[in-house]
């Protein structure tokens, strides 16, 4: 298996996690709901839907976004990843300020609520729950630093923390009378969230807009190509990001004397060790000879 297919099958991996974990989440809130008629759960049961909801546009971006190229796409169709980040980013922040009057509600709440038993083993199990995922979902982050897998990841770091919350809410009002407790976190919960989709929103808008691979990658592809001991120079590098894919585009300099196949048996090799450090990448080489003055301005 290669690094881009594995990447790919871990991200996918994720995606469904989230929807199984999703699904079984809204299934146990709803059975306490209709069993207790509690308020605290019924919000808590519209949170899953809505994250249910998101975890499923994200795996359908992730099966659409991994198809390969064909004759309409010819670089593939890596950029619904992004396209999905991008809108989710939106939708968090547009979502920040419901969580902080949902919030202020819930505090309202609090005071009616007469099963707090049923409600503190929901929110725990939940808890529980998603905090596995979670973890995946940084396991898969590190691995393929997926922008969907990442907007998915906030949103159930979000969930976490609502429900931490949630559970100190019910504990405190419980034990001591306390519940504005609740809106403390819900306004901490919606600023942790604006912080975390604007990070979010900025890489998906770098794919979006073929922003180029970082400094030290580019650096690291010079250096790569220089090592040849055929190659004279390196100029007119352009680097951009797809989904889980790369491109590289480069001007390789080399003796005008040489023959044309032993330039292009020199282009090939510098693809392999190209490939050897970027397996995900696609290479694509122009040749050009000594003294040659390239009508293209020189990038790095």
């Amino acid at each position: 298996m290669n690094c881009s297919h594995h990447h790919s099958h871990l991200v996918f991996q994720a995606t469904w996690a989230a929807i199984s974990v999703a699904f079984c989440l809204v299934a146990t809130k709803t059975l306490a709901w209709w069993l207790s008629g509690s308020l605290t759960i019924q919000a808590s049961l519209l949170d899953s839907l809505s994250d249910f909801f998101s975890s499923l546009i994200n795996f359908l971006a992730v099966r659409y976004s991994s198809k390969p190229a064909n004759e309409e796409y010819r670089f593939g169709h890596g950029k619904a990843e992004a396209l999905a980040g991008f809108v989710q980013s939106l939708l968090i922040i547009a979502s920040t300020g419901w969580m902080v009057y949902h919030a202020y509600q819930h505090h309202n709440m609090l005071h009616h609520i007469e099963h707090h038993s049923l409600a503190l083993i929901v929110m725990v199990f939940s808890t529980i729950l998603t905090l596995g995922l979670v973890v995946f979902q940084y396991y898969t982050i590190k691995h393929t630093n997926s922008i969907v897998i990442k907007a998915d990841f906030l949103h159930y770091q979000a969930d976490i923390l609502g429900n931490i919350a949630a559970i100190i809410a019910l504990l405190s009002l419980t034990w001591f009378g306390i519940a504005w407790i609740d809106v403390v976190f819900g306004v901490g919960i919606a600023m942790f969230l604006l912080v975390g989709s604007w990070h979010i929103l900025k890489q998906s808008s770098n794919v979006l807009m073929d922003k180029e691979l970082e400094y030290s990658i580019r650096q690291d592809i010079l250096k790569c190509i220089l090592e040849h001991p055929k190659v004279l120079e390196a100029h007119d590098l352009r680097t951009r990001n797809a989904g889980q894919q790369n491109f590289i585009q480069v001007h390789i300099t080399l003796d005008p004397s040489l023959p044309l196949k032993q330039a292009h048996i020199i282009s090939d090799e510098v693809e392999i060790r190209l490939k050897k450090s970027h397996p995900s990448a696609e290479i694509l080489i122009h040749l050009d000879p000594l003294g040659y003055k390239s009508l293209s301005g020189a990038s790095l």
